[in-house]
């Protein structure tokens, strides 16, 4: 069997498998500032959801920076420049050395005793060099915006600096790397695999539970404030 087509995927597979919880994570805190927003969910609902906020606020501020942190810190992983460390860096500079045995044949020995419609395998095409340099054009592009989070992830988050540089990322940044990184991932699985990744699950999925949790928890409050008034009603 082909070694480096075989480590390739497998770095795709890893690299995918960090993405869905980094992406999982980056919903959720999303979903959280929603929830407060009028604009978003309507006056009445986002005050509900505040109340609810505000009586359990210790897990709540906990849970939404602990969201927060974490997709930022392993956002900031797929960028990192060391070596040894699962990159985007280092997937590209992999296929790069390795493009001559990541071919059709390559692929076909691979997968041998895979069934795959031949009109449909028609359409495969291998993966090359210009992808490779889209996928770089991409990263150079967004420099700029991958050292800013370099920099937050070092200061802010896995240290404590006591003179740290301010340090902006913006909501469009952030889902602008995302998109690097699942562009990356979906070139891979295109090329290695011969298949497209569905990630419904982890973008609606988290918002479902989390919308659930505050609809239940809003109902709770209101069984509360029922009990009182029924509770002081009967004693008048």
């Amino acid at each position: 069997m082909n070694k480096e087509f075989e480590v390739l995927f497998d770095y795709a597979k890893k690299l995918k498998s960090r993405y869905l919880n980094t992406l999982s994570s980056f919903k959720i805190f999303e979903r959280f500032n929603k929830l407060s927003a009028p604009n978003v969910v309507g006056k009445r609902k986002a005050e509900k959801n505040v109340k609810v906020f505000n009586s359990f606020k210790y897990f709540f501020l906990t849970t939404k920076e602990a969201a927060r942190c974490y997709f930022l810190i392993e956002l900031a992983k797929f960028f990192d420049t060391h070596k040894k460390s699962l990159t985007v860096y280092k997937i590209i500079d992999c296929a790069e050395k390795n493009i001559s045995k990541l071919t059709k044949e390559d692929f076909l020995n691979y997968h041998k005793g895979r069934q795959i419609l031949p009109e449909l395998f028609a359409q495969y095409k291998q993966l090359s060099l210009s992808d490779l340099k889209k996928i770089k054009m991409r990263l150079d592009r967004n420099r700029p915006v991958i050292k800013k989070l370099i920099t937050y992830r070092n200061k802010y988050l896995a240290h404590d600096d006591i003179e740290k540089i301010k340090v902006k990322i913006s909501d469009r940044e952030t889902k602008a790397l995302l998109n690097i990184v699942k562009g990356v991932i979906g070139l891979l699985y295109s090329k290695l695999d011969f298949s497209v990744n569905s990630y419904t699950n982890f973008e609606k999925q988290p918002i479902k539970d989390l919308d659930m949790v505050m609809e239940n928890l809003v109902k709770y409050e209101q069984h509360i404030l029922d009990e009182i008034k029924k509770k002081y009603k009967n004693k008048i």
